[in-house]
């Protein structure tokens, strides 16, 4: 599916999927905001790409609740001209050891399940990203795409 840039079809040259999952993958932050908050409210927090998912730790009971009354959000990485953002529903709540233990190597750090709670899964719908270039993007868009996935059942 082509990504629309200012209301029209782009021409810029298509981006790999393989860049978008790399991004995913390597990113220390993500940006998360959900649909029922009475305000969007942008929060960052940490996670994990995995299995065609974001899998998060959310952490706050605000966002938790906000997904729990509407499971709609938006997650975007924190590059302003290496852009991926990802629109999707949270789905069933995750705590696989295989997870956590990526989550760990990933941050150096020791996910206490008891203390944080499960990640909560972010099941894309769409995806779409864009490469800037010259300096601050100034000189437009350089690659661009736009994928589409199948709703999660259940």
């Amino acid at each position: 599916m082509p990504l629309r840039m200012f209301g029209a079809p782009t021409d810029h040259a298509p981006l790999e999927w393989a860049w978008v999952e790399e991004q995913l993958s390597g990113s220390d932050t993500y940006w998360v905001t959900p649909t029922a908050t009475p305000w969007p409210h942008p929060r960052p927090v940490w996670g994990i790409w995995a299995g065609e998912r974001l899998c998060l730790s959310l952490g706050s009971p605000v966002i938790r609740a906000a997904l729990a009354a509407d499971p709609r959000c938006t997650t975007h990485l924190p590059s302003g001209t290496d852009v991926v953002i990802v629109e999707g529903e949270a789905a069933a709540p995750v705590s696989a050891s295989e997870l956590i233990a990526a989550y760990d190597a990933k941050y150096d750090w020791e996910y206490a399940l008891d203390d944080y709670g499960p990640f909560t899964a972010i099941a894309p719908l769409t995806v779409s990203a864009w490469r800037a270039v010259g300096p601050a993007g100034r000189d437009g868009f350089g690659q661009s795409g736009r994928w589409s996935f199948e709703p999660e059942l259940g």
